[in-house]
């Protein structure tokens, strides 16, 4: 009746619940895998949707960390910082990361294909050597606290509230893409993902939706590094955003898929909380990140959500059932056409066409002067 899928709803009903059953370290765990969501759903944008790739996303979320927590902190005496409230802070350092990932993108406009992801690669390692290096953005040996803000006079201080503020940011944004996808600007963007000389001819720009793909991946981002600097309290150390992280934040999408926003979500969780639980076997985030990379490869465009997408869901199953069987029934041969006039049995009827005997037109031309000279005799 709301249209919404039920799977769905109990999705978000076991996320309210989970506070509720969990201690402090799996509340956190999860809350900083929910935070690890916000910056693949960018992904999702300019991967699964514009068909580009991006290899800078973990180096602008740690970017937008450390301006967001720059901007926060100050209240101590000699601490570095401008003590801005935190939802200005998290704007500015938002910002800034939106026009960094805007102007690449202009940059890019005619560039495609290897030169986009080299382009990108290299924005990854001028934060890493610009940004990261500077101690007071990133602390240094001193990690000044970033102070975690109050909503509607609503602490945030306890890990279970954070945790609450941080999903109902990300429903947010997950709403906000699903609507972005069913507008006139996603279906746009998808169309200029599919095929770019198409989208042009029938007047959309691709270079404009190029840009707006990635300017949407700057904001979230934005969004999920703005939220990690109160939730961490202290600035993490700069290994957690270098390129190495922007690869497996892109095993993210790729393994999940690129048709559910939901999938995206979950394996995003399922990535953080991993290593978590196998933490006697020492299992490493990027090992994750590397065989997810791998099997989303292999199960190509719709990935492993696709797949549990069409065990679960009928209506998704036999919609895909009733496409292979509209492509089948036009890939047949159809039979020839029957004359419309066919002999009968007894001579009668008319003839068909191509039985009626043709005249060459050299024929033709030698007869108009035999009935010409019959004419004046």
């Amino acid at each position: 009746m709301l249209g919404v899928h039920p799977f769905i709803l109990l999705f978000i009903a076991a996320g309210f619940i989970y506070p509720a059953i969990a201690n402090d370290y799996w509340v956190f765990n999860l809350t900083v895998g929910l935070v690890l969501a916000i910056a693949c759903l960018g992904l999702l944008v300019v991967i699964g949707w514009g068909r580009e790739i991006s290899l800078a996303q973990a180096g602008l979320t740690g970017a937008s960390l450390y301006l967001t927590g720059f901007f926060a902190r100050g209240g101590k005496p000699g601490e570095p910082g401008a003590d801005l409230p935190f939802p200005i802070a998290a704007l500015f350092g938002t910002a800034l990361v939106v026009l960094i990932s805007c102007v690449v993108a202009l940059v890019s406009m005619r560039l495609s294909g290897v030169y986009v992801i080299v382009l990108t690669l290299a924005l990854q390692f001028l934060l890493e050597n610009s940004l990261f290096t500077s101690e007071k953005l990133t602390g240094g040996l001193s990690a000044p606290s970033t102070p975690r803000p109050k909503l509607f006079g609503w602490s945030l201080e306890s890990d279970k509230r954070m945790y609450l503020y941080i999903l109902s940011t990300l429903l947010l944004a997950m709403f906000f893409l699903h609507r972005f996808r069913n507008s006139r600007f996603g279906r746009s963007l998808i169309m200029v993902g599919v095929d770019k000389s198409a989208a042009a001819a029938v007047g959309v720009s691709p270079w404009m939706y190029k840009v707006v793909a990635f300017g949407v991946a700057g904001v979230f981002a934005g969004v999920s590094g703005a939220l990690s600097a109160p939730l961490y309290r202290n600035p993490p150390g700069i290994l957690q955003y270098l390129s190495f992280k922007s690869l497996f934040y892109l095993s993210v999408p790729i393994f999940a898929g690129f048709e559910s926003i939901v999938a995206v979500v979950a394996v995003a969780c399922l990535f953080q909380m991993l290593p978590q639980i196998l933490l006697s076997w020492k299992i490493p985030p990027e090992l994750i990140g590397g065989v997810g990379l791998l099997l989303g490869v292999l199960a190509g465009p719709r990935g492993m959500g696709g797949a549990i997408l069409d065990v679960f869901d009928p209506r998704a199953r036999a919609k895909r059932k009733a496409v292979k069987g509209s492509a089948g029934a036009s890939s047949r041969p159809r039979p020839p056409a029957r004359p419309s006039g066919g002999s009968s049995a007894g001579g009668g009827g008319a003839r068909p066409a191509s039985a009626r005997p043709r005249v060459s037109a050299g024929a033709g031309a030698k007869a108009r002067p035999v009935s010409a000279g019959l004419g004046k005799k």
